[in-house]
């Protein structure tokens, strides 16, 4: 919806933008890393856009480039890029912007990746401390000062492997309901 705001009681209300109108179409892309489903930070509300993105486009990986304010990025970021990873099988890469914008903006931070299975790969930290290298799941990693730069590899392997073992996009897809 062209200039909704997003309210935080007592604190900011954030306008994403008066003259820019949502998009329309959805993005996928091919790369060196696989096929990458191109979406923002708030898309990452609507779980049905990530799984036209996968069923329809064929994305293996999901990107997520953020500016979470804190109290959301604290609440949601780290939930809701790990639904997205295990709903859809595949690798989510979130590049987030993290620190004092002016007096009244601060960024959340926490670049993330995640894999097929739901692990963390790294994270850069943010606004709340310093992010790790190598999997927070599997308990490895140094600290990093914040703000860092991370890198992970991407297995597309993997993604294949895990849809095998559990294929829930071929269950969705013959699944019916009703009330």
């Amino acid at each position: 919806v062209p200039g909704a705001v997003v309210c935080i009681p007592g604190k900011i209300n954030l306008r994403e933008s008066k003259t820019t109108a949502p998009g329309t179409k959805l993005v996928v892309c091919d790369s060196p890393v696989g096929r990458l489903g191109v979406t923002i930070c708030y898309d990452m509300r609507f779980s049905e856009m990530y799984l036209d993105l996968v069923q329809k486009g064929g994305a293996e990986v999901l990107l997520v480039p953020s500016a979470f304010t804190v109290p959301t990025g604290k609440a949601h970021w780290h939930a809701l890029l790990r639904a997205r990873a295990i709903e859809n099988q595949c690798y989510v890469l979130a590049a987030a912007q993290v620190g004092k914008h002016n007096e009244k903006r601060e960024s959340y931070g926490h670049s993330l990746a995640y894999d097929p299975w739901g692990e963390i790969l790294c994270d850069a930290g943010g606004s709340d401390g310093v992010g790790t290298t190598d999997g927070i799941a599997n308990g490895i990693g140094a600290g990093l000062p914040v703000p860092s730069i991370v890198l992970c590899d991407i297995d597309l392997d993997k993604v294949a492997e895990v849809r095998e073992r559990m294929p829930i996009q071929q269950h969705r897809s013959i699944s019916t309901f009703s009330f």
